[in-house]
């Protein structure tokens, strides 16, 4: 019916978003942890909280630019 296969698609695309988030999420982890070290528990927990897709990219992007977690997550 047209309402399931609806309902497959929101799930489907919601399960893509959710995959995005948790590899850009995982990057970010692991390259700001080579770079900075490990991530305090309020950085760390900045960043499990984050959804947005096109804030985890920027936020990626700064990756190379930042000098710690706390920049990178602009949490000062």
């Amino acid at each position: 019916s047209v309402t399931y296969q609806a309902i497959v698609e929101e799930g489907l695309i919601r399960g893509l978003v959710e995959g995005e988030v948790r590899g850009i999420r995982g990057t970010i982890l692991r390259q700001g942890t080579k770079r900075f070290g490990e991530p305090s528990p309020q950085a760390a927990a900045v960043l499990q909280n984050l959804t947005d897709v096109e804030r985890l990219r920027q936020i990626s992007d700064r990756l190379l630019d930042a000098a710690g977690w706390d920049e990178l997550l602009r949490l000062d």
